[in-house]
């Protein structure tokens, strides 16, 4: 039996907002997987006919349409047409499937039209739809992200490789297989950074703040310590805010995030440093201690001075659910989306209340905080049900594919995480 979600946030086709990608709007429409199905197989014909024309413009063998060539364009179709057409329009064969109205509404459509199953929010997927994320993923940074099968797990036409479809003996279950468990890729991460960008140039605040989301941890503080240096070059003697969201380092795929507030008049210590995890099953978060030498590393002090490490303050969350014996399918690896959470509510707070994230204990900043990140809290430190969670954060794996393509659609994809 397939599930409803009914959270969904519509973004017509044709406009140029990027979808937020948090949002308390509750959408009531249901779709049955009945209705689901129709509007597959209505979308599986749309392709159909549309390679069926690109066939008859001459591009591949075939174009007389003739009675025998029509069958074989028909047979050709079902099979590796649309391949060849990501091959032959190698740079924007999305961009033109996407000029396609009905390809392009169901593509774009919200996730109160799609199903996904009870067990593992799996999304019901049309043949053709699948074969389409499978086949741009091929292309770096024309991902749609979460949707998409690796290509190790692609058929000879693009199609998924199921775990009943693999050899005897093959058969693991894994996160690759999933779209709940599946890792952000560098598309979801830079329309995520762009959104945070976005954010803190809409927010006006006394306390100016800037938003990093390049590289890992270390790379992300010599950026500070750059960029502060810059503002002392410059004249600053105003405190600013750095706000990161980014991966810890290159061999370790959790994403956490960091508020550094620099004077500029002292480049090398940060007057404040608060680290935000967002998995904490003991006490302490697993990379308190790496975060800790990253920092010493980037702002080392004179012989005989305090480490800067000793400044840093958990204002961690506990919110990531990933232990050893849950299935695969129930895996939580969603930090892309917490730690947007806090990187936006941080925002927030220095628009609003500067003063507390200057003065504020840690405990005071973490309550204000989470009161902000309201799909993940009731209210102030008090979290939603892991259902819930889970619910949202499949939505907003939705959404970050919608964002895609509409950037796609436009002809501005998300190349870099900056």
């Amino acid at each position: 039996m397939a599930q409803q979600l009914s959270m969904g946030v519509l973004n017509p086709l044709g406009t140029d907002q990027i979808l937020p990608v948090f949002s308390p709007v509750v959408d009531q429409r249901v779709c049955t997987q009945e209705q689901a199905e129709a509007a597959n197989l209505a979308f599986d014909n749309a392709v159909r006919q549309y390679l069926l024309d690109w066939i008859a413009q001459g591009t591949v063998p075939g174009s007389d349409r003739s009675p025998d060539a029509l069958t074989d364009s028909e047979e050709f179709v079902e099979q590796g047409a649309l391949r060849q057409f990501f091959k032959h329009h190698h740079d924007d064969a999305l961009e033109l499937l996407l000029q396609n109205n009905a390809i392009a509404r169901h593509l774009m459509r919200p996730a109160s039209e799609v199903c996904f199953s009870d067990d593992h929010y799996e999304p019901l997927l049309a043949r053709f739809e699948r074969r389409i994320y499978n086949l741009a993923a091929h292309r770096e940074h024309l991902e749609v992200p979460f949707r998409y099968s690796p290509a190790s797990r692609q058929g000879d036409y693009g199609d998924s490789i199921g775990l009943a479809d693999l050899p005897p003996g093959e058969g693991r279950e894994d996160i690759g297989y999933y779209f709940g468990t599946r890792r952000s890729d560098p598309t979801a991460l830079a329309l995520l950074g762009q959104k945070l960008s976005a954010r803190s140039l809409a927010a006006a605040s006394t306390l100016p703040v800037h938003i990093i989301t390049k590289a890992y941890m270390t790379e992300a503080m010599e950026l500070v310590k750059t960029q502060t240096t810059l503002l002392q070059a410059n004249g600053d003697d105003q405190l600013h805010a750095f706000i990161i969201q980014t991966r810890h380092a290159a061999d370790d795929r959790h994403l956490g995030a960091a508020l550094l507030l620099m004077d500029p008049a002292q480049p090398g210590t940060p007057q404040r440093i608060l680290f935000c995890d967002t998995l904490n099953p003991g006490g302490t978060p697993p990379w308190w201690h790496s975060f800790g030498h990253k920092v010493d590393a980037v702002f080392p002090q004179a012989e005989g001075e305090t480490p800067v490490s000793a400044r840093l303050e958990d204002a961690g969350v506990k919110l990531q659910r990933l232990h050893d014996g849950v299935p695969v399918r129930h895996q939580d690896i969603d930090c892309a989306f917490y730690t947007y959470a806090i990187a936006d509510a941080l925002i927030q707070l220095a628009a609003e209340t500067p003063e507390l994230l200057v003065e504020g204990t840690t405990a005071d900043i973490v309550s204000r905080m989470t009161e902000r990140m309201t799909d993940y809290y009731v209210q102030a430190d008090i979290a939603r049900s892991p259902e819930t969670v889970r619910e949202a954060n499949v939505l907003h794996r939705w959404n970050s594919g919608r964002d895609a393509l509409l950037a796609i659609s436009r002809g501005t994809p998300a190349v870099s995480v900056a």
